[in-house]
């Protein structure tokens, strides 16, 4: 299977951020981490009732998740991809190339061939940066065998929302990348041939200043803003000063997960 990376804007240029952040990433994304842990925990009642077929994983990452679906699933053929190059190197790397091994560079936004080939697509915090989430998952869904599984996790807009507070108590643009409504999405799903289960889990991470954290976001490659909005020197500096002095420097950055498991009928 030939996939080329995405030519438009929107998904190259944050492809490349990611790309630029590989060990930083890898290193660092402790949230990104736990949450792979989390889907694959999720993904074990399923497996007796996964059809027979290859595995799609998309957004690989640095193969937080990558690793454990080849151990779970040795003998299958599985195509790990990533929107970053750079990122399905790394993990090619990590992971190492065996028969039933393939790694391409695949943006979701870029698919238009949705033949069903798949037994299960996985995938772990890449669907927010989807062009539109819902319609992502709407085509990856598509890629299904009758009786496959998509079974993906992704932060949703409940996120961060300290982060957001703080903004609207100052006035200030919240220049956070908008996430998904995980609702919505589920409902757009829905309407499609499929057995939608879900749920949604808050986890927190630490930093000692909001700056460390606002930092943290830009070394693991989320700092790419979708929307263009920024801020000044003197507004950031206004919007730490303040949330450190709300919060006693103690930032407790919040992300909201949902862990979604959507089987598609048997025809």
């Amino acid at each position: 299977m030939e996939i080329t990376q995405s030519k438009a804007g929107f998904g190259l240029e944050v492809a490349k951020e990611f790309g630029q952040s590989v060990q930083d990433y890898h290193s660092k994304a402790v949230i990104q981490k736990k949450v792979a842990e989390g889907l694959i925990v999720s993904l074990r009642p399923w497996k007796g009732i996964i059809p027979a077929g290859p595995i799609l994983e998309v957004g690989c990452g640095t193969g937080f998740l990558s690793e454990q679906i080849v151990q779970e699933f040795p003998s299958r053929d599985i195509h790990i991809t990533d929107a970053s190059k750079e990122m399905v190197a790394f993990t090619e790397q990590s992971i190492g190339k065996a028969g039933n091994l393939d790694y391409s560079v695949l943006d979701v936004n870029e698919i238009t061939d949705t033949t069903e080939r798949y037994a299960l697509v996985v995938s772990n915090f890449s669907a927010q940066w989807f062009s539109d989430t819902a319609i992502g998952l709407e085509k990856l869904s598509s890629m299904l065998l009758p009786g496959g599984l998509l079974l993906v996790a992704f932060p949703g807009n409940q996120s961060f929302m300290e982060w957001y507070e703080c903004c609207l108590e100052l006035g200030l643009p919240y220049t956070a990348n908008p996430l998904p409504d995980i609702e919505e999405v589920i409902v757009k799903l829905s309407l499609g041939p499929l057995q939608i289960d879900y749920y949604e889990n808050d986890l927190f991470q630490d930093f000692d200043s909001s700056l460390d954290f606002l930092k943290h976001i830009k070394e693991i490659g989320a700092g790419k803003s979708v929307t263009g909005k920024s801020l000044s020197i003197k507004q950031l500096k206004l919007l730490t000063e303040f949330w450190d002095k709300k919060v006693n420097n103690k930032v407790k950055a919040k992300w909201h997960i949902a862990y979604l498991a959507a089987k598609k009928d048997m025809v």
